[in-house]
C-alpha cells in the first residue's frame, strides 16, 4: 500500500475516534444536551491525589441535592456512632405471670430507632413471651417510642408520595420498613375480582380491592395505592387472566408505625395460643420494676450502611438522622439531627453558608447543598478512618444498587462508587471514580430544574462519567 494512502487512511481513523484532549470542552459539549438547556448543573471533579480540579460549572450553587442527602448523614453517623453502632429494641413485661400462664399487667415495646427490624424478629419476641410461661396477657399492649418525638414525617415532603414505602412514616419503633407488600395474581375466571396476598400476612392494613381479571392477553392496569391517612389499600385496574402470579405489586407505607408493630406482635402470639385482653395498642413509657423479656440487636452501622445506601433507603436515614440527635443531644428530633451533623461537617471543611439540612433522606425539597462541599466531604471521607465502609457502602457502577443498571458493558462498568438522587426534575449522583490509568477522582453532580426525562438527565451523567474514566 502506498505510503501516502496509509497515512490517510491512518488521519480518517484518528478524526473518528473520541476526542479526549480537552476534558473541558468534552464535558461542557455533554451538558449542551437541549433537556438541560433550561436547568442548573452544579459540578464539580477532583482528583483525590493531588487535589488538582479537573473540573467545575456552579460549583458554589446551593442546589437540591435529592438523595445525595444521604451522604452527610451516613458520614456523620460513621463519624460520630462508629461503624459498630447497633440499634437496640426490648420487650420488657410489666407484673406477674399467675399459675395458669395469665400475665397480669402489660407488655411494653421500647424502642430503639431501630429501621432494619423484620417479621422474623418480632416473631422471635413472641416466642420469647411463650417462653416466659405467658398464655394470656390481661393488660395492654404498650409501646414506647419516646427515643423519638414522634414527628411522622418530614418537613415540605410531597403530600402524593405519602402512601408508598419511599416516603414511610417514622418512629422509634420500625418493622419490615414500615411497610405492607401488596400483591396481586389474576382470579380463576376472567371477571373474577383478582386475588390478593400481604407481605407481612397481616389485618393492620385492609385492602378494598376493585380490580377485575381480564380475558389473557389484555394489558394490565392494575394501579394499587393508600387511603390518605388511612391504612387501607386500593386496588383497581384489570389483571389479565394469564399474568404471573404476584405479578402487580406494589410497597405501601403504613400510618402509625409502633401500632404496626405491636399488631404484628400480638399476631405472632396468637399464632403460637397467647391471647390478649385488649386488641388497640397505647403509648406509654417503660416503668421502673419492668422486667426484660428480650433484646433484639440490629447488625452494626457498617452493615446497616449499605443498605441504606445501596438501595436508597429513606427509613434508614431518617433513623439514623434522629438517633445522632438521641445519643449526642438526648433529643430524637430532626432538628437535633441537624445540629450534629452540621457540627461535624463544619469540621470535614464545608462551607455551612452553601448548606440547608431539612431531613437525613433527601425527600424534602428544602435541602440544599453545592457541588463543591459534596466533593469536600467525600475527599474527606476518602482518608476517614472509616473511608472503607463509608466507600463499600456506596452503588457500585453496572453492578449492585441503584446503579446495576447504569454504565453497564461500559469503560466505567465497577470503576464508579457514587450515590445516585432523584426527585421531580432533580437528577443527582456524587462518589468516586478511578480511571482507567488508575487515577481516583472525587465527582458531584447536581442537575435542577431540567424539562424532560430523568432517564435523559442520567444518561448525561453517565457519558461524563465514562468520559472521565478516559483520563485527561
Amino acid at each position: 500500500m502506498p505510503k501516502r494512502l496509509t497515512a490517510c487512511l491512518l488521519w480518517l481513523w484518528l478524526i473518528a475516534l473520541p476526542v479526549f484532549a480537552d476534558l473541558k470542552a468534552d464535558i461542557d459539549k455533554l451538558l449542551q444536551n437541549p433537556v438541560l438547556a433550561h436547568s442548573i448543573t452544579g459540578m464539580v471533579v477532583v482528583s483525590l491525589k493531588d487535589g488538582r480540579t479537573l473540573y467545575e460549572q456552579n460549583a458554589d450553587l446551593m442546589l437540591i441535592p435529592a438523595s445525595n442527602q444521604k451522604l452527610l448523614t451516613s458520614a456523620t453517623a460513621l463519624h460520630r456512632l462508629g461503624a459498630n453502632f447497633r440499634f437496640v429494641t426490648r420487650l420488657w413485661m410489666n407484673g406477674e405471670i399467675d399459675a395458669q400462664g395469665v400475665l397480669r399487667g402489660d407488655l411494653i415495646l421500647q424502642g430503639g430507632g431501630d429501621p432494619t427490624v423484620l417479621l422474623k424478629d418480632i416473631e422471635a419476641m413472641a416466642e420469647a413471651v411463650e417462653k416466659a410461661g405467658i398464655r394470656r396477657v390481661e393488660g395492654y399492649l404498650l409501646y414506647d417510642e419516646s427515643l423519638f418525638d414522634g414527628i411522622r414525617r418530614g418537613w415540605d415532603w410531597a403530600w402524593d408520595d405519602e402512601p408508598y414505602y419511599y416516603s414511610p412514616c417514622l418512629s422509634a419503633i420500625c418493622v419490615e420498613r414500615n411497610a405492607v407488600t401488596v400483591f396481586v395474581s389474576p382470579g380463576e375466571k376472567v371477571g373474577d375480582p383478582p386475588r390478593i396476598r400481604l407481605f407481612p400476612p397481616t389485618a393492620y392494613l385492609l385492602v378494598r380491592n376493585e380490580a377485575t381479571t381480564s380475558p389473557a392477553g389484555t394489558p394490565s392496569t392494575i394501579t394499587i395505592t393508600r387511603e390518605h391517612a388511612r391504612n387501607i389499600a386500593i386496588v383497581r385496574g384489570q389483571i389479565p387472566l394469564d399474568a404471573r402470579p404476584d405479578s402487580a405489586r406494589q410497597a405501601l407505607s403504613v400510618e402509625e408505625p409502633p401500632r404496626y408493630a405491636m399488631w404484628l406482635l400480638r399476631e405472632a402470639m396468637e399464632k403460637r395460643g397467647i391471647t390478649t385482653r385488649y386488641r388497640t395498642a397505647l403509648p406509654d413509657r417503660v416503668p421502673e420494676g419492668a422486667r426484660l423479656l428480650y433484646t433484639h440487636t440490629s447488625p452494626p452501622l457498617g452493615e446497616v450502611l449499605p443498605l441504606l445506601n445501596k438501595p436508597s433507603d429513606n427509613l434508614i436515614a431518617e433513623c439514623l438522622m434522629r438517633t445522632l440527635g438521641a445519643v449526642v443531644y438526648r433529643e430524637g428530633s430532626a432538628a437535633a439531627g441537624e445540629r450534629v451533623m452540621l457540627e461535624f461537617l463544619k469540621e470535614a471543611g464545608l462551607d455551612l453558608s452553601a448548606l440547608n439540612i431539612v431531613d437525613g433522606s433527601g425527600l424534602s425539597r428544602r435541602n440544599q447543598v453545592s457541588a463543591r462541599n459534596l466533593v469536600t466531604l467525600l475527599r474527606y471521607m476518602a482518608s476517614h478512618p472509616q473511608a472503607k465502609v463509608f466507600r463499600d457502602s456506596l452503588p457500585i457502577a453496572g453492578v449492585d444498587g441503584t446503579l446495576r443498571s447504569r454504565m453497564v458493558n461500559t469503560p466505567a462498568q465497577g470503576k464508579v462508587r457514587a450515590k445516585t438522587g432523584s426527585l421531580g426534575r432533580v437528577s443527582t449522583l456524587s462518589g468516586y471514580l478511578t480511571t482507567q490509568a488508575g487515577e481516583e477522582l472525587v465527582f458531584a453532580i447536581l442537575m435542577n430544574n431540567y424539562n424532560g426525562s430523568a432517564a435523559v438527565a442520567r444518561s448525561v451523567q453517565d457519558a461524563i462519567l465514562n468520559r472521565l474514566v478516559q483520563g485527561e
